[in-house]
């Protein structure tokens, strides 16, 4: 089955950070999910950002990329949006995924992920944060916090 990644990124005191949570039976993670039949890869991105955060896409989600990511090489597809205005931190009650509720927090690029991360999301952010994404040129994600004249 393939996946949908939505990558949520913001600027913050000049340095690059990704939207991240913490599921409380899996550790932390990005937001992503299976692509239901007959459904494209950017309107799951938009669901799965809508259901595990409570977060609607403002504006177009840029397409970073696809990966076969995990043991079981699932085709895992990217998609880009830049936040403006959420909160450092939030809980969210999922209506799927058995109720749970997940704590967001940003990420910062510019650090690796820890043990507290599964390996497939080791292997999904080595893929995307070098990724070009909107305004954060060709550099990709990680670079935004290099140059403050994006």
């Amino acid at each position: 089955m393939q996946k949908a990644c939505p990558i949520v990124y913001r600027r913050h005191s000049g340095d690059a950070e990704i939207l991240a949570f913490i599921h409380p039976s899996a550790g932390k993670e990005f937001v992503k999910g299976s692509i239901e039949s007959g459904e494209t890869p950017l309107d799951a991105a938009r669901r799965e950002l809508w259901e595990e955060s409570g977060l609607t896409a403002q504006s177009p989600m840029a397409f970073l990329g696809q990966c076969e990511i995990g043991p079981s090489r699932q085709l895992w597809h990217f998609f880009g949006w830049q936040a403006l205005g959420l909160p450092d931190t939030w809980q969210h009650l999922t209506a799927n995924d058995h109720g749970h509720t997940f704590l967001f927090f940003w990420h910062p690029v510019h650090l690796p992920l820890d043990q507290d991360w599964h390996p497939i999301f080791h292997e999904a952010y080595d893929y995307f944060a070098p990724r070009p994404v909107g305004t954060c040129g060709n550099g990709g994600i990680g670079q935004l916090s290099n140059d403050p004249t994006r």
